[in-house]
């Protein structure tokens, strides 16, 4: 059981889940309530639980496949940390595989189907088809499976704001002509953003930690194709480009005299960045790479705990 929690990480779906809640109740929530004390969410909590366990599972279906296709690769990359072989036999993992994704795309229908948009269900099946397609083929050719991985990142926080949004525009709407969500749209498809260039990151700089194993095997990832320290510019040319956006944010934040936001901002996502290029930058080993990779990772999450500022501003306003 220990070795099967770990093929399917799951501390990784546990934040996914948090994401996916922080995202309706400290975002969505406020701010609808923002608009109107009278607006209410419109997925009831089963259907909700339901569709953050259908995104968990897909998660956890794409992490098995994407280890049964690197059984090779990763007995140069880590062999410590591998699990199909040692702890979950190659069948086993290809039956989860399957058995997880089934069962996924079923919950999704069912929601989908359940709030009358049963085409949401798409999203779902491209998500789990794009994770094998990543596994077998587009992790290994240069720069695409790290946008591919970023996207259905930044899909976590954006698949909540599709399904909560739509359903109160279909309810709201009839009834209420000046509804306006634009705000909150921003807000969400801005969270996706900082999901994906922060995944872009990681990926990248994971790639760098798994050159070795990549090149043995043929794989043409970003590192190999254009070198390590080209790589790492690219890495520090993303971290910088994301800061001067936070850092305009912040300017706007301060005019406002939002001063909470800014000194959060500078703590938990401008100095980790500036961490993780300085961690890159002088990276000579796997274990360098891994500690700047696991930078972006936590920049990541104490940006969906932003949320919770959010929600102290925006329900304090209400």
């Amino acid at each position: 059981m220990i070795a099967f929690l770990k093929l399917i990480r799951i501390k990784n779906l546990i934040i996914i889940a948090f994401t996916q809640y922080m995202v309706r109740f400290c975002l969505i929530l406020p701010f609808i309530k923002n608009e109107s004390p009278y607006y209410e969410l419109q997925m009831t909590e089963l259907q909700f639980f339901l569709l953050v366990l259908s995104t968990i599972m897909i998660a956890a279906a794409g992490y098995i496949i994407n280890d049964y296709f690197d059984v090779r690769i990763d007995k140069v990359n880590k062999p410590e940390k591998m699990v199909i072989d040692k702890g979950v036999k190659r069948r086993v993992a290809m039956g989860a595989h399957t058995v997880i994704n089934i069962l996924a795309i079923m919950i999704a229908l069912f929601v989908s189907y359940s709030i009358g948009y049963w085409k949401l269900a798409l999203v779902h099946f491209i998500c789990t088809a794009g994770l094998w397609f990543y596994s077998t083929t587009f992790k290994r050719q240069f720069l695409i499976g790290n946008v591919v991985i970023a996207l259905f990142t930044a899909m976590v926080p954006l698949v909540v704001g599709v399904y909560e949004l739509l359903l109160i525009y279909k309810n709201y709407l009839p009834v209420d002509e000046t509804l306006n969500l634009s705000i909150t749209w921003r807000w969400v498809l801005g969270i996706s953003f900082f999901a994906f260039i922060t995944t872009l990151l990681r990926e990248i700089i994971k790639d760098m930690e798994d050159y070795e194993g990549d090149m043995e095997y043929g794989c043409n990832t970003l590192p190999i194709a254009i070198g390590i320290p080209k790589a790492k510019l690219v890495v520090t040319a993303i971290a910088v480009l994301t800061m001067a956006a936070m850092g305009y944010i912040q300017y706007l934040n301060s005019r406002l005299g939002d001063f909470i936001s800014f000194a959060y901002f500078t703590a938990a996502i401008q100095l980790p960045l500036v961490y993780l290029i300085y961690r890159t930058l002088k990276a000579t080993e796997k274990k360098h790479f891994h500690i700047a990779g696991s930078t972006a990772k936590v920049i990541m999450f104490l940006g969906v705990c932003y949320l919770f500022i959010v929600y102290y501003y925006l329900i304090g306003r209400a």
